[in-house]
């Protein structure tokens, strides 16, 4: 019996699962629309956006599900990866070499969103793959705190582990709310969860700096 539950979890990921197959339906890229979805009716974070950053925006199923919402919203998505027919602009490149000046361009002022659903090749060494995907969030969150206006939202990804509990914590100074989140349409074997910045604070420092 062993053997064979063995050789199901190994051949699992490559039968449709139900959220695969739904967004196929759908005509979605991806499955992890239904991360976003799901964070949205838990925490209604997506209402009266006018603009949007996805941040590792490939393959593009968050932001077609902004698009569908909000056709008129301006959204700018950027990827080291090309996105084929993007619902909005795309900028070809890292966002560590990418000034703020690019998205503000597009964006036509601060943002109302910034989501990351960023994540690293995985190498198979949890240690190593937790902390290399900590520094895209890291980047993520620098990013939403210069992008963002004062009351936006901010959505990211975070593959769990020994790290994964300070780094939550250094967005709450950022922030109304904070909460962790493993949406439904997450793999149960994997280690990712999402953190929502719920309320972008007016800090000191913004006006020092402005």
């Amino acid at each position: 019996m062993s053997r064979k539950k063995r050789r199901g979890s190994k051949n699992s990921r490559k039968r449709p699962d139900h959220w695969t197959q739904k967004a196929k339906g759908e005509g979605y890229q991806a499955r992890s629309v239904y991360k976003l979805s799901e964070i949205d009716r838990r925490f209604s974070i997506l209402k009266n956006l006018k603009r949007v950053v996805d941040l590792g925006c490939a393959p593009g199923s968050w932001s077609e599900h902004i698009s569908r919402r909000f056709p008129k919203a301006a959204l700018v998505g950027i990827d080291i990866q090309r996105v084929d027919s993007y619902p909005g602009t795309f900028v070809h490149g890292s966002i560590l070499t990418t000034p703020n000046s690019t998205f503000f361009n597009h964006l036509g002022g601060e943002a109302d969103l910034v989501l990351s659903d960023m994540a690293p090749n995985t190498t198979g060494n949890r240690f190593g793959d937790h902390i290399r995907q900590l520094e895209l969030a890291k980047m993520a969150l620098k990013s939403a705190t210069d992008l963002l206006r004062v009351g936006g939202h901010f959505v990211v990804k975070v593959f769990d582990g020994e790290d994964a509990y300070d780094y939550v914590q250094s967005i709450r100074p950022h922030f109304e709310r904070v909460r962790r989140i493993k949406p439904e349409a997450t793999r149960k074997e994997s280690v990712e969860f999402f953190v929502l910045g719920y309320g972008r604070k007016k800090l000191a420092e913004d006006g020092e700096n402005a």
